[in-house]
C-alpha cells in the first residue's frame, strides 16, 4: 500500500483546483484502477488516521489556515477566466489568463482531468508506475488536452495553478509533490492500516572533492567530462532515492523535468517514450543522441531528501557505497576497455609502426627492452595495474550526511494550541530547531487552533547544513602512496602503467623508468586517437573521467548510443579554439572558408604535411557544437586557427612536423590579412552564484503575508472588524518558506537553469553552458559575447528587462513574446525568475590561448568567491584577464554599473583606447574620490588636449559612467572595488576589449609560398 497511499496524497485534491467553484470535490484518484480497489482504505487512512497530515504539514507557514467563508473563485470576463498568482518571494501579482471550450463548470473541468489519463495508465495495477507518471505527466497532459491547449496561447501556465487561489504563491503540482513525498515517510513500506503516523526525517547528503576533480583537466573536454561526471554521480545517488522512495522525496535538486532523470525514467520503463511525442516534451535521446540538455551538467553534490524515520541511521551508508560502487564500475568498465583495445591493436602495421616510434625516440641501448615490453602487453597477464586502480579509486569519494527529525520525536506532529501540553510541545520543537526567534509568533497562535511540525521547516534546513559543514570540518583525508611519476596534469597519484606493481613491497619507491612511461602513453594515444596525445601520464581517476562517457559505460546507462571513437564528436562539447572563434566564424563565414582552403593548399604542397591532409580534413570539417556557428557554417572547426591543437588532433610527432605546421598557420593568418592575429586567441569562461540563496531557504527574504494573500482575501479581511487578529497576521507576520514553497522554489528555478540559461548562452549567444543547476552556472564564450551574456543573465536571473526583447516581464516570471524565436525554442509560457532585488555574482576570466586551463579555472574560482561575492552588498562582478606572459589585469565591478559601462564600450570607437591609456596615467596625478566629481573634469581636461577630437557624446558619456562609479564607490569606502585604481582597473579593462576588437578585412594575396 505503500505507492497507493503516495499516489493517493499527490491526487487527493483536483488538478484543476484552482478554477473549481467547490474546492471541496475529489482529486482524479477515482479514475485510476490501482486505487479503485482499495477506495474505503485510502479514504480511512487519510480521513480517520492520519494521513490527512501530510498535506497539514506541507501547507505549514506557506498557506494560511483561512476561516470559512473566505473564498476567491476565478475572474471571468468574457471568454477569459483569469486566476490570480504571487510570486513565491516577492509576492508581485499577476493573472494566468484561459480559454475553454465550453462552459467552465467543475462538472467540465473534472471531465478534462479524467480524460487526460491515458487508458493505459487508468487500467495500470501497478501502483509505483502509476505514480511516476502522475508525477512526471500529468500536468502536462492536462495542459496537452484539446480544451486547453486549443484555446489558449500559454497553456502551459496550466502548471502555474496555485494549491490555494487565497494565497496563490504555490503551483498545486509542489504541494501535491511535496504532501506525497510526506505521506511516504510518514506511512512508511511496513506501515500498516490503523498505524499512527511517525515522524519524517530530513537527509543531507553530499561528496567531496569537487574543485580539484574538476580542474585537473588540460583541454576543455576535459573539463565538461569532470563537470558532467560529478553531475552524473549526483543524478544516480538521487535515481537511488528516487527507486527506494519516490522521486518526490528528493527536495534538492529537485526532480521534476531533469533531462537526465526523464533518461532514467524511460531505461525504467520504456513505454513512457510516446508521452514525451504526444506532451511536447523534448527527449533526453533521440535516435540514439543525446539532447543538449542531457550533456549540460546541472545536479550539485548536495542532496536533501525527506527519508522515513526507520532508514535514519542506514540511508547515508547505503548512499555512500552506492556512490563509491557506481565510480569502481566506471573505472572497471575503463580499465577493461584499455586493456582489450590495446591488446586487439596488435596487427603488423601497429606493431611495425609503433617499434618505428621507439627506434625513432630511445638511444639504441634502450630500444630492445622497450621492444618486449611492449610485445608483452599482447599478453593479458602481463597487465598487472588493477591494484593501483583499485588503491586510487577506493577511496577518492568522501561522503559525508547528516539527519535530522521533522519534528521532535518524542512528541506528537501537531498539537492543539489549547492543550495543557502545548507548551512543553512547542519548546520542544525550538529546542530541536535551535530557534532564536520564538514559534510560532503570537499573532499566529491568536488566529490557530493547531500547530504542526510542518512551522520548523526553514529553520531544520539550516541547521542540517551547519551540522554537515561540522562534520565536513572533521574529515582526515589521507592519499595513498604514489610510488613514481605523478600525473603530469594535477601532479597526485602515480600515472598508470600496465606493469606498476602496487603491492608490498612495492607501494614505495621510484616505480617505473621514464622511458617504459613514455612509450605507454604513445601506446594510450595510438590506441585511442583524440584521447591522449602520446605525452601526458594520466592517474586512474583523470583517466575514468576522461573515459567514462563512452568506456566507462555513462552513455549507455542513459540510453546514448556510441559507435564512433571520436570524443568531441561523442560528447557534443566544443573546443577552446572553436569557442574562441565563434562569433568571428558566424560574422565572417566567408573568411572562415577562405581560411580553410588556405591552410588545406599548405597540407597539400608541404612535404612534412602531407602524410596528415586526410586527418587534417577530418578534424577541421567538423561540427563545433556550437549552435550559431553549425547553424552558419556547417562542418568547420575552430581548431583550425590554433597550431598547438590542430597539431594534436591530426597526430603530428616529430619536431619537424610541428615546426612546418606552426609556419603553415603563421603563414596562413598573414595571408588572411590578420597579421600576429589569430580569432581564436582570447576565450572567457564565467561562473555565476546567486547572492544570499541561504536567506532565500531559510525565509529571510520573504515579505509580510499581505504581499502574497490574494487582493480580495485582503479586502475581505479589512472590512471585516472581527478579522482583526487576521489583519495584524498578514500585515505584521513575515511568510516562512514552508514545505510546498520550498518544493515550489526548487521547481521554479529549474525554469533558470534549464531553460533561460541554455537558450540565452547557447542560442542567444555564440556560448556553451558547462554547468547550469539551480542559482550556479558556468559558461564558455567568445570575447565579443561574454558582455552580453553577462547582463542577458543578470536580468533573466531577477526578470528585468530583456536586452534581446523576447522576453516580457510579469510579475517576476519572464514570459515568452509570440512569434520570438524563444517562444519558438521554450514554447508560450512564463518562466520563473527570482524577482526585481535578486543579484547574481559573477567571477570571469579571459584567458589567452596559451594559459593551462587548471591556472584559467583557479583564477574563476578565486574571482567569484574570493573577490566578486567580497564586494559591498554582493553583485559583484570580477573580472580577471589572463596574459601569456603571465601578467594578471584584475577588474571589479558592481553589476548594476555593467549595463551603462558596456554601453560606453559599445559606442567607444578605436580612437578611445589611446586616451583610455592616458587616463590611466595621468588621472592619479589630478584627482581623487570627491563628491564633487573631480574626475569628471580631469577626463575632459585630458581629452580636450588630444590632436584627434573624439565625439563629444562619447566622452559625455564615460564621464557619466565614472559619475556613478564615483557615487557608489563613495558609499562604501575601504571595502573592496572602492579604491581610486579599481576605477584605473575598469579603464584598463574597457581599453583591453577595445584593442581586442577583431575584425579583419579578407587579402586575397596571390604571393607563392616556398617549400624548402
Amino acid at each position: 500500500m505503500y505507492y497507493e497511499r503516495k499516489l493517493f496524497a499527490l491526487l487527493h485534491d483536483p488538478y484543476l483546483k484552482a478554477l473549481y467553484r467547490n474546492k471541496g470535490l475529489k482529486g482524479a484518484w477515482q479514475q485510476v484502477s490501482c486505487l479503485n480497489r482499495h477506495t474505503q482504505q485510502l479514504q480511512d487512512w487519510w480521513n480517520k488516521h492520519g494521513g490527512v497530515t501530510a498535506d497539514h504539514i506541507a501547507s505549514a507557514s506557506d498557506r494560511l489556515s483561512f476561516q470559512g467563508g473566505m473564498m476567491t473563485p476565478p475572474t471571468q470576463t468574457g471568454n477569459v477566466t483569469q486566476v490570480e498568482i504571487a510570486h513565491p518571494i516577492t509576492g508581485a501579482k499577476s493573472h494566468l489568463n484561459f480559454s475553454f471550450a465550453g462552459s467552465l463548470s467543475d462538472e467540465n473541468l473534472a471531465e478534462i482531468e479524467a480524460q487526460s489519463i491515458w487508458n493505459q495508465i487508468r487500467q495500470e495495477t501497478d501502483a509505483e508506475k502509476v505514480f511516476w507518471w502522475f508525477w512526471r505527466f500529468y500536468g502536462e497532459a492536462i495542459a496537452n488536452h484539446q480544451s486547453i491547449k486549443g484555446q489558449a496561447v500559454y497553456a502551459k501556465d496550466i502548471l502555474l495553478l496555485p494549491a490555494d487561489t487565497r494565497i496563490p504563491d504555490c503551483p498545486l503540482e509542489a504541494h501535491a509533490s511535496i504532501t506525497a513525498a510526506l505521506a511516504g515517510t510518514l506511512f512508511p513500506k511496513n506501515a500498516q492500516n490503523g498505524d499512527k503516523p511517525q515522524h519524517p526525517w530530513l537527509l543531507m547528503f553530499s561528496f567531496a572533492p569537487v574543485q580539484d576533480f574538476i580542474k585537473s583537466s588540460r583541454k576543455l573536454l576535459d573539463f565538461w567530462a569532470g563537470s558532467y561526471l560529478l553531475h552524473y554521480l549526483s543524478a544516480r545517488v538521487c535515481w537511488f532515492l528516487a527507486e527506494r522512495y519516490g522521486p518526490d522525496v528528493v527536495i534538492t535538486p529537485n526532480l521534476y523535468n531533469q533531462t537526465i532523470i526523464d533518461a532514467f525514467l524511460l531505461q525504467k520503463h520504456p513505454d513512457f517514450k510516446g508521452y514525451f511525442e504526444e506532451f511536447g516534451i523534448a527527449k533526453p535521446v533521440d535516435q540514439g543522441q543525446p539532447s543538449p540538455t542531457l550533456v549540460t551538467a546541472g545536479f550539485p553534490n548536495v542532496i536533501t531528501a525527506l527519508i522515513p524515520a526507520a532508514d535514519k541511521d542506514t540511508i547515508g551508508k547505503e548512499l555512500q557505497d552506492h556512490l563509491r560502487q557506481i565510480w569502481l564500475d566506471l573505472g572497471k568498465e575503463v580499465r577493461e576497455a584499455i586493456k582489450a583495445k590495446v591488446r586487439n591493436s596488435y596487427d603488423d602495421k601497429w606493431i611495425n609502426h609503433i617499434q618505428q616510434w621507439i627506434h625513432r625516440q630511445f638511444p639504441e641501448a634502450e630500444q630492445e627492452e622497450l621492444k618486449k615490453e611492449f610485445l608483452s602487453w599482447q599478453q593479458g597477464g602481463q597487465w598487472e595495474w588493477n591494484a593501483l586502480w583499485e588503491a586510487q579509486l577506493e577511496n577518492f569519494w568522501q561522503s559525508y550526511w547528516i539527519a535530522l527529525p521533522l519534528g521532535n520525536p518524542e512528541k506528537t506532529l501537531t498539537c492543539q494550541r489549547g492543550a495543557s501540553t502545548y507548551a512543553s510541545w512547542k519548546t520542544a520543537q525550538t529546542t530541536l530547531a535551535k530557534a532564536q526567534e520564538p514559534l510560532p509568533t503570537s499573532v499566529e497562535e491568536n488566529v490557530y487552533t493547531t500547530i504542526n511540525v510542518g512551522t520548523w521547516w526553514p529553520l531544520l534546513q539550516q541547521r542540517l547544513g551547519q551540522a554537515l559543514s561540522a562534520i565536513k570540518n572533521t574529515r582526515n583525508w589521507q592519499f595513498p602512496a604514489s610510488p613514481g611519476e605523478r600525473s603530469s596534469i594535477s601532479g597526485v597519484y602515480s600515472a598508470l602503467h600496465p606493469n606498476l606493481l602496487y603491492r608490498d613491497p612495492f607501494r614505495e619507491g621510484h616505480g617505473l623508468p621514464t622511458s617504459s612511461l613514455r612509450l605507454f602513453w604513445y601506446v594510450m594515444s595510438q590506441a585511442f586517437p583524440g584521447l591522449f596525445n602520446g605525452s601526458e601520464r594520466l592517474n586512474a581517476i583523470e583517466v575514468t573521467k576522461r573515459m567514462a562517457w563512452k568506456h566507462g559505460g555513462v552513455a549507455k546507462s542513459l540510453g546514448v548510443e556510441c559507435p564512433e571513437d571520436d570524443y568531441e564528436n561523442l560528447v557534443r562539447f566544443p573546443n577552446a579554439s572553436s569557442i574562441a572563434a565563434a562569433r568571428f566564424m558566424v560574422a565572417c563565414p566567408d573568411q572562415v572558408k577562405q581560411y580553410w582552403k588556405k591552410l588545406n593548399r599548405e597540407f597539400t604542397d608541404d612535404l612534412d604535411l602531407q602524410p596528415y591532409r586526410d586527418r587534417f580534413g577530418s578534424k577541421t570539417r567538423r561540427p563545433t557544437h556550437i549552435p550559431q556557428v553549425d547553424a552558419t557554417l556547417g562542418d568547420y572547426n575552430g581548431v583550425m586557427f590554433l597550431a598547438k591543437w590542430l597539431a594534436e588532433d591530426v597526430g603530428l610527432e616529430t619536431k619537424e612536423e610541428l615546426a612546418a605546421l606552426r609556419s603553415a598557420v603563421d603563414w596562413t593568418q598573414k595571408q588572411m590579412g590578420w597579421g600576429d592575429r589569430s580569432p581564436a586567441d582570447w576565450w572567457c569562461i564565467l561562473l555565476a552564484d546567486g547572492d544570499n540563496m541561504g536567506d532565500y531557504v531559510r525565509g529571510h527574504n520573504l515579505k509580510a503575508y499581505r504581499e502574497y494573500v490574494a487582493g480580495n482575501i485582503v479586502q475581505q479581511i479589512n472590512k471585516n472588524a472581527n478579522l482583526q487578529n487576521w489583519k495584524k497576521l498578514i500585515d505584521n507576520t513575515p511568510k516562512r518558506m514552508g514545505p510546498a514553497t520550498h518544493v515550489g522554489l526548487n521547481r521554479a528555478l529549474l525554469d533558470f537553469s534549464n531553460r533561460l540559461v541554455p537558450y540565452l548562452v547557447e542560442q542567444r549567444h555564440c556560448g556553451r553552458v558547462v554547468y547550469s543547476g539551480g542559482d550556479d552556472v558556468m559558461a564558455i564564450s567568445p570575447l565579443e559575447d561574454v558582455l552580453s551574456v553577462i547582463h542577458t543573465l543578470r536580468q533573466a536571473w531577477c526578470g528585468g528587462t530583456d536586452p534581446g526583447g523576447e522576453f516580457e516581464s510579469c510579475g517576476g516570471y519572464w514570459q515568452t513574446v509570440e512569434g520570438s524565436t524563444a517562444a519558438q525554442a521554450l514554447g508560450m509560457r512564463r518562466l520563473f525568475t527570482m524577482g526585481e532585488e535578486a543579484t547574481l555574482s559573477m567571477g570571469v576570466v579571459i584567458a589567452y590561448k596559451s594559459v593551462p586551463l587548471p591556472t584559467v579555472l583557479e583564477h574563476l574560482w578565486q574571482a567569484e568567491k574570493e573577490r566578486a561575492k567580497k564586494l559591498p552588498g554582493k553583485d559583484g562582478l570580477c573580472f580577471r584577464v589572463l596574459y601569456g606572459s603571465g601578467n594578471v589585469l584584475e577588474a571589479l565591478m558592481k553589476g548594476n554599473l555593467l549595463e551603462n559601462w558596456w554601453k560606453v564600450l559599445q559606442q567607444a570607437t578605436d580612437d578611445v583606447s589611446p586616451l583610455l591609456y592616458r587616463l590611466i596615467a595621468e588621472l592619479p596625478q589630478h584627482c581623487w574620490l570627491s563628491q564633487e566629481h573631480v574626475t569628471r573634469r580631469a577626463i575632459a581636461s585630458i581629452a580636450s588636449r588630444r590632436e584627434k577630437n573624439l565625439p563629444e557624446e562619447s566622452i559625455e558619456n564615460l564621464c557619466t559612467w565614472c559619475d556613478r562609479w564615483e557615487d557608489w564607490a563613495l558609499q562604501h569606502q575601504g571595502q573592496p572595488g572602492t579604491d581610486f585604481p579599481d576605477l584605473l582597473n575598469l579603464l584598463r579593462l574597457m581599453a583591453f576589449f577595445i584593442d581586442k576588437r577583431f575584425s579583419p578585412i579578407a587579402h586575397n594575396s596571390a604571393t607563392e609560398r616556398s617549400y624548402a
